[in-house]
């Protein structure tokens, strides 16, 4: 497991999240609290979610309903708890076996330990004398860990490592394949049916081998900085035959490693959401989703001129309350589609997640307008004065934090206990607002009329802001064609919710992969 461990069950993942941040001798108790709860999980057996919380910190929960989880992966998820926990403490390495050390005492290789360790064996992050941190396994452990699990041991240890012999006839049957135009992986899958040994086993023994990848060398791989190259090409008007030519890849290579980064992007944001009773319904996205309030909304706001937010366009407190079940719904949908994406997922699933991310934000950015005036009101009696007369570098930094903390507490508002936009955030803001430095210093009058103006001001407050665009984009996309700015408009809430590619072909009425191809600079 690398230094960010994969989990299967995102409950797990949340709870080590939340071990990480106790104090560090509560860290350390819960950390042997898992080691001990390891020794006794079976893979084919289901264990409520509140009994692991149970015998980690020994509390319970009194939750009604409580998620089941798998013996096999909470094992797996069980050992990255305790890799995330420990990497917060400072462990000596005294004692502590290296990934190689632990692979030659059980005669087998680093990468059977990595998956060993998804089975239950327990590695812990651990300091160096000189400061550098590792992965170390006590010896205790590893003897321990082996003996529960002799048989599958014995098989690893047997079927780990090919003898010189081997090795060599996999070459000079690797070496036949010369001329052929294969790549070594081609090779590779044509040996592996030869022999006992699979095809990846194969295919790293010949990257290895200087013969072989001479004979058939092939490109490294596209790293994530080639990804964020390309989509910077491709923004600047790059075609895909500049890229392919550039990296010496095919379109649907570079494609994919754009689809693996934007993949990367949404499973390290932190999507959070209420959860409403109304989700339990069958018909629960189509009523919420269906409101005109929903469908409804105002384009990205790019430039905040002026601190006068118009209170005659309030929302009625139907369409509020919809207005954030839709919000809350789409972030909801969005996370949960994120976690579950595969390694080079189809490019539908990513834009629906990404169409869905922008849709939440506009939602959002209704619910801040509409807070804003009580809020600013709050400001001023802290203040002491009309922000306006603040000096201009004061009032930029008070607006912002201002910004901050409404959009925040809009994300986290909850109609099912009468939270409001107009009051809530303004009690947030009420208790939250860092204006002790202003109030302490002597300020002068800033000019009457001095202008104000904040660009994107509400971009910050979600962290999926590189989705949402900071130009005006349909104004550019017309300099094109108007069938350009009409697809703009559509893709990114200038008419109306933003759409997906799908909805915006089946609208305009061309096909999809002409709108993609249109799209390619705009995303």
């Amino acid at each position: 497991m690398p230094i960010a461990p994969r989990f299967h069950i995102n409950h797990i993942r949340n709870f080590a999240l939340q071990i990480a941040r106790a104090p560090e001798s509560i860290r350390f108790l819960q950390i042997q609290s898992t080691e001990l709860l390891l020794k006794e999980i079976e893979e084919d057996l289901l264990y409520p979610f509140d009994y692991i919380v149970y015998r980690i910190t020994g509390h319970r929960e009194e939750n009604v309903e409580q998620p089941m989880l798998l013996g096999s992966a909470l094992l797996g998820d069980l050992v990255a708890l305790i890799a995330i926990v420990s990497r917060t403490l400072d462990l000596s390495a005294d004692g502590m076996l290296t990934i190689e050390q632990a692979a030659k005492k059980l005669n087998i290789s680093t990468r059977t330990i990595s998956r060993l360790r998804h089975e239950g064996l327990i590695f812990h992050w651990v300091l160096e004398p000189h400061g550098r941190r590792r992965l170390g396994c006590s010896s205790f452990t590893l003897e321990e860990f082996a003996s529960r699990n002799k048989e599958r041991i014995l098989k690893a240890s047997r079927f780990s490592r090919l003898t010189a012999d081997e090795k060599q006839e996999v070459i000079t049957l690797a070496m036949q394949c010369e001329g052929k135009g294969w790549s070594l992986s081609e090779v590779a899958a044509t040996v592996a049916q030869q022999s006992t040994r699979g095809h990846e086993t194969i295919r790293l023994l010949l990257q290895q081998t200087k013969a072989t990848v001479n004979t058939f060398l092939q490109p490294s791989s596209l790293t994530r900085k080639d990804a964020r190259e390309i989509e910077k090409d491709l923004s600047l008007g790059c075609t895909w035959k500049e890229l392919t030519q550039q990296y010496q890849r095919t379109t649907g290579a570079i494609q994919k490693s754009i689809a693996r980064l934007r993949t990367t992007r949404l499973k390290q944001m932190e999507i959070s959401y209420v959860e409403l009773d109304v989700f339990s319904r069958s018909d629960a996205e189509e009523i919420i989703l269906g409101a005109p309030s929903v469908q409804l909304v105002e384009p990205p706001l790019l430039l905040l001129d002026s601190l006068e937010f118009n209170q005659d366009n309030s929302t009625s407190e139907m369409d509020e309350t919809a207005i954030v079940s839709a919000m809350h719904l789409l972030r909801r949908r969005a996370s949960t589609q994120a976690q579950a994406l595969p390694y080079a997922p189809p490019s539908k699933i990513l834009d629906r997640i990404e169409t869905d991310l922008r849709w939440s934000f506009l939602l959002q950015q209704k619910l801040i307008i509409a807070a804003m005036p009580s809020a600013l009101a709050v400001a001023v009696q802290h203040v002491g004065r009309p922000l306006l007369e603040l000096p201009s570098n004061r009032l930029l930094t008070l607006v912002e934090q201002i910004i901050q903390i409404v959009g925040e507490a809009c994300s986290k508002l909850d109609p099912s206990k009468g939270q409001t936009s107009s009051k809530t955030p303004a009690s947030v803001l009420d208790r939250n607002l860092p204006v002790s430095d202003i109030q302490s210093k002597q300020l002068r009058a800033a000019a009457k009329y001095k202008l104000f103006t904040l660009e994107c001001p509400f971009h910050g407050v979600v962290p999926w802001s590189n989705l949402i665009p900071t130009q005006q984009l349909p104004q550019l996309a017309r300099q094109t064609s108007t069938e350009l700015e009409t697809i703009v408009s559509a893709r990114f809430g200038w008419s109306g919710r933003p759409k997906t590619i799908d909805e915006i072909s089946l609208e305009i009425g061309i096909s999809s992969v002409k709108v993609a191809r249109y799209l390619q600079r705009w995303s």
